[in-house]
């Protein structure tokens, strides 16, 4: 599954409703780019169901309901321990596929988004998929959606990961590539220009961060001195890469 583009991106209010899901042609299915709602987690309103306030791109505030819920609801603070442990908790972004939202019940109302199960992550907590095949895209545009993933740092930080790595990927054959660059180049990098030698110059090649393997570096000097700005980068390129794997062949 690629990293999405700019354009398939959503809004809460640009969501679907859940209830206008008349049944697709095959190929006009096939053929339909999925949809990513992306949102930062505002605060935890459980009640009486597990329940996140989320802020989207175009600063709309919406609630985000599991129903029936993934996990026993005994008390919001439960609840509460078991979204922090997931990573949803105040400040994360989360990255939803193929949502939609429910009819607002009253005037003036806006309706909500409502997922079955956390998705991926219930998954990735279950250790094994317990003999279930996943329903993909189709399923996720009959129960309203997939929650593919949580990413440590705010929504503007995700989207800017998100585009960087999506060049990347789509970038063209390895020689065509634009050369690799010591990330300390921003501020000073110990290498000439901070440029990959290895015609014997007497300068090392660079080496990866082993943290989130895209970014590279010169030395152990530049790593330090770049790692109060980096690693916040490095924790979001870590779990966008998880929801999105780096394709065959792409370095």
């Amino acid at each position: 599954m690629p990293i999405p583009s700019p354009d398939q991106l959503t809004t809460f209010s640009s969501l679907p409703l859940s209830v206008d899901s008349p049944s697709p042609v095959p190929d006009q299915e096939k053929d339909k780019k999925d949809t990513y709602l992306l949102a930062t987690i505002k605060s935890n309103l459980t009640i009486t169901k597990p329940t996140l306030i989320l802020t989207d791109s175009s600063n709309q505030d919406f609630a985000l309901v599991f129903d029936p819920p993934p996990f026993t609801v005994r008390n919001p603070n439960a609840v509460a321990e078991k979204f922090k442990e997931l990573g949803l908790k105040k400040g994360n972004a989360v990255v939803i596929r193929n949502a939609r939202r429910t009819k607002a019940e009253r005037e003036g109302g806006q309706g909500f988004v409502v997922l079955s199960s956390l998705g991926a992550l219930a998954e990735a907590e279950a250790g094994a998929d317990d003999g279930k095949k996943e329903k993909g895209n189709e399923g996720d545009r009959e129960s309203g959606g997939k929650l593919l993933g949580v990413v440590p740092g705010p929504l503007q930080m995700t989207k800017w990961m998100m585009e960087i790595l999506r060049q990347r990927d789509e970038s063209s054959p390895p020689e065509e590539r634009e050369e690799k660059m010591c990330d300390g180049k921003f501020d000073g990098c110990l290498t000439p220009r901070g440029k990959d030698r290895k015609d014997g110059g007497g300068l090392e090649a660079l080496k990866r961060c082993q943290g989130c393997v895209e970014v590279w570096y010169c030395s152990k000097e530049c790593q330090k001195r770049r790692w109060i700005a980096h690693k916040d980068e490095c924790k979001a390129i870590k779990a966008l890469r998880r929801i999105w794997p780096r394709p065959e062949g792409v370095e």
